[in-house]
C-alpha cells in the first residue's frame, strides 16, 4: 500500500529540487501549510460514492482556501478582491469547492488562535452567505466602491501605491534601466533559460496590440505560493510604458492539469493551449 509520503513524492516528481525542498519545508510548518501544499491528497481521498459528487457542476476554483483570495487588477484596470488562484480550476461539482473551503477554516483555526466553536461559527456564516447569493441569483463584485472593513482598507491602500515605489521594492536601478533583485523571493536563471523565455515572449507579444510593451529586460525564478512551488515560475521585468519607472512585472507560470481532473467524471472543456 502506498504511503502518504510516497503519494506526495510521486505527485511532485520532476520539480526543481531546491524549490521542492522549500515546498516541503513550508509544508512542515503547520497543518494549514500542509493542506495548502497537498490539494491532490484532498481529492484523492474524497469518497468516490459521496453525495458531494452529485452536486450541480460549476467552474470550481478547485483549491478554495482562506489564502487564495486577494486583490488583482482587471482588464478594465480597476482593482478587485476575489478568488485569485485558478491553478486547480476544473468543471466539477459545486460542493467540492465548499468542502475544500470549510476544511481550510477548520484546519487553519489553530493558526488563527480560534476556538473550535468560533471556527464552526465561521463555517456557518460562510454557508449562510453562500446560500443567500444563490437565492438572489446574482453574484456581486468587490471593489473599492462595494468593499467594507479590512478589504476596503486593502483596496484603498493599493490605490495610493505608486509604480515607482513598487518597482523599487522588487528591482534596482542600473543606469537608465532596472534589474530584478535576487533575494528570498527570487532565484537567478542562466542565459539559456532567459533566451528561451525571451523567444517565447516575443512570439506572444507579436500578437498583442503593443508588442514593444513586452520587451524583456530581466527574468528570474519566482519563489511564491506553496502548492505550485517547484514548477517553472518566473518573474519578468518588461519595458512597459518606459524605463526606469514605468516598467511592469509579469508572472509567468507553468500550467499543469488540475488535481481534480482524475476524479471528475464530467467531460472537461478542450483548451487549445
Amino acid at each position: 500500500m502506498t504511503t502518504v509520503v510516497e503519494r506526495i513524492q510521486q505527485f511532485n516528481q520532476n520539480r526543481k529540487p531546491e524549490l521542492l525542498a522549500l515546498k516541503y519545508q513550508t509544508m512542515r510548518e503547520n497543518a494549514f501549510a500542509f493542506l495548502r501544499g497537498t490539494c491532490h491528497l484532498f481529492y484523492e481521498d474524497l469518497p468516490a460514492s459521496s453525495p458531494l459528487n452529485t452536486a450541480p457542476p460549476v467552474w470550481d476554483c478547485g483549491d478554495l482556501h482562506l489564502e487564495n483570495f486577494g486583490s488583482y487588477k482587471g482588464n478594465d484596470r480597476l482593482v478587485y478582491f476575489d478568488v485569485n488562484d485558478s491553478d486547480e480550476a476544473a468543471l466539477a461539482p459545486c460542493i467540492w469547492d465548499l468542502a475544500r473551503f470549510l476544511t481550510s477554516i477548520l484546519v487553519a483555526a489553530h493558526n488563527l488562535k480560534l476556538e473550535e466553536a468560533e471556527a464552526r461559527a465561521l463555517c456557518q456564516n460562510f454557508l449562510i452567505a453562500y446560500t443567500k447569493v444563490l437565492a438572489k441569483g446574482q453574484v456581486g463584485i468587490v471593489n473599492r466602491e462595494t468593499a467594507t472593513g479590512l478589504v476596503k482598507e486593502l483596496l484603498q491602500s493599493l490605490k495610493k501605491r505608486k509604480r515607482k515605489d513598487f518597482l523599487n521594492e522588487r528591482t534596482k536601478k542600473v543606469g537608465k534601466t532596472r534589474r530584478l533583485l535576487i533575494d528570498e523571493k527570487t532565484l537567478a536563471i542562466d542565459s539559456n533559460q532567459r533566451d528561451k523565455i525571451e523567444a517565447s515572449l516575443e512570439i506572444w507579444a507579436a500578437k498583442q496590440k503593443k508588442p514593444k510593451f513586452f520587451r524583456l529586460l530581466d527574468a528570474a525564478y519566482r519563489v511564491a505560493g506553496t502548492g505550485s512551488l517547484g514548477l517553472e515560475r518566473y518573474i519578468l521585468l518588461v519595458k512597459g510604458n518606459g524605463s526606469p519607472d514605468s516598467n511592469y512585472l509579469l508572472d509567468l507560470k507553468t500550467g499543469v492539469s488540475s488535481s481534480l481532473q482524475p476524479y471528475v467524471l464530467l467531460p472537461q472543456p478542450y483548451w487549445a493551449t
